[in-house]
């Protein structure tokens, strides 16, 4: 009987990542932190809009409905913001989890752009968004492990 055949496993480059990879580059985690800004940013901007829609159909003020619009904004922003801030590699921190934040928004404003008061929403945008994503690195960066 022919003994097992094994492939060869060929050992990873050493680099200064935990696993023998090198680690990742910051403005790959502003990538991701704006990735996962919409990504949680699309359910809640679905039912803040419907949440909005029963205020003004309520007869309540429209400051309202955008009160209601810029929290679920600003909820997605802290989530991708803390994404950065957690589990971004050394090095990176709240600047990038705050670039992720103004990525986000001008993303957003480029896709409603033309859309009535579209320069307003911009500002409002970025106003919401990077603060928020700047408080969610801060908070990651309290519960990324020591040394990491």
């Amino acid at each position: 009987m022919d003994p097992k055949r094994r492939l060869p496993v060929l050992k990873a480059p050493p680099g200064d990542g935990e696993d023998g990879a090198t680690a990742r580059p910051p403005w790959q985690w502003v990538g991701f932190g704006a990735l996962a800004i919409f990504v949680v940013w699309l359910p809640l901007a679905f039912l803040a809009a419907w949440i909005a829609s029963r205020l003004n159909a309520s007869g309540g003020a429209p400051v309202g409905a955008v009160v209601v619009l810029a929290a679920g904004l600003a909820l997605a922003a802290l989530a991708g913001g803390y994404l950065v801030g957690r589990w971004g590699t050394s090095g990176v921190g709240v600047r990038e989890a705050a670039l992720a934040g103004l990525s986000s928004a001008i993303i957003a404003s480029a896709l409603a752009f033309g859309a009535p008061g579209s320069l307003w929403g911009a500002l409002a945008t970025v106003v919401v968004a990077v603060p928020f994503a700047a408080l969610g690195g801060k908070l990651g960066l309290r519960r990324r492990p020591f040394g990491a």
